[in-house]
């Protein structure tokens, strides 16, 4: 199995050396590594060159100008010459055997792509383990419970899947990141990911993800809610096409998402008929009764 693993780089040069280690000692060995550097000032594009004078397999690539993630994993992704390829951000690592594990899932369920579990660690000990992803199995019953569990973001602390392997070929055909957004590029991606394809997965934990305090998931609210509006706007055909039930529920989640955010609820995306929803499920479950 050919695994493409592509490294995403601005400004994290005190972090960076961690991250190329940790791709670098993985117990089943990548066919290449694309480090996209997105115009960093701290020497990072330095150190970038001299793995890449050391290491035939790594590809750099280095950005002109800043162009933010969503087209630095374009960037790379356009790069792929692999059969899977999975990323790692500059600031985390991958345990030893991350692409073991994963690539074994892969061959073993014969699907096109999987995920494994992930400690999230301080900025500044990746020993210190402030909590675990997942603790438990992850209910994915089937491709329609697995596309409405990805769209409501129903995974642990309403977070979502990382660092999945995926087959190259799949992710062409759903498309890469989009463009538009700088926030939650990930999220739209799974999204699209989820409406086509079953994932097989492990609780063991493969990778350490550095909890920080600043970076994009410390943007305004505002811009959250913008991005999550965009992306809610994109599935809204989805969305109408579920019976009563599950759109009520979705579009409820949705609300509940933004509303979290401080949204206004003037602003709302979705209308959500609360009584006859209500009244829905009500009859619904006095019928299992006969």
């Amino acid at each position: 199995m050919k695994i493409s693993i592509y490294i995403t780089s601005y400004n994290q040069r005190h972090y960076l050396k961690e991250a190329i280690d940790s791709v670098l000692s993985q117990s089943l060995k990548p066919y290449e590594i694309i480090i996209v550097d997105d115009c960093s000032s701290d020497g990072s594009q330095e150190l970038i060159r001299q793995y890449a004078s050391n290491h035939q397999l790594i590809k750099p690539i280095f950005h002109t100008k800043n162009r933010g993630i969503a087209d630095v994993r374009k960037s790379a992704l356009n790069q792929v010459t692999g059969e899977f390829v999975t990323y790692l951000d500059g600031d985390d690592i991958y345990l030893p055997h991350k692409l073991e594990i994963e690539s074994t899932l892969i061959q073993k369920s014969k699907c096109d792509f999987s995920f494994s579990n992930n400690m999230y660690v301080s900025s500044q000990d990746l020993n210190d383990v402030k909590w675990i992803w997942a603790s438990d199995n992850l209910d994915i019953l089937d491709q329609k419970h697995f596309f409405l569990k990805t769209l409501m973001r129903e995974f642990p602390r309403c977070s979502l899947f990382r660092m999945e392997l995926i087959r190259y070929s799949l992710l062409k055909k759903i498309g890469f990141h989009d463009e538009n957004l700088n926030l939650y590029e990930d999220y739209d991606l799974r999204i699209r990911l989820s409406k086509t394809s079953i994932p097989s997965y492990s609780l063991e934990p493969t990778a350490k993800i550095r909890i920080s305090d600043h970076g994009l998931s410390r943007s305004p609210k505002e811009k959250h809610r913008e991005s999550f509006h965009y992306i809610f706007s994109k599935y809204r055909e989805d969305i109408d096409q579920l019976d009563r039930t599950e759109q009520y529920k979705v579009k409820l989640r949705l609300n509940k998402l933004l509303l979290d955010l401080g949204e206004e609820k003037s602003n709302l995306p979705f209308e959500t008929p609360v009584k006859k929803a209500k009244a829905t499920q009500k009859i619904k479950e006095i019928l299992k009764r006969f």
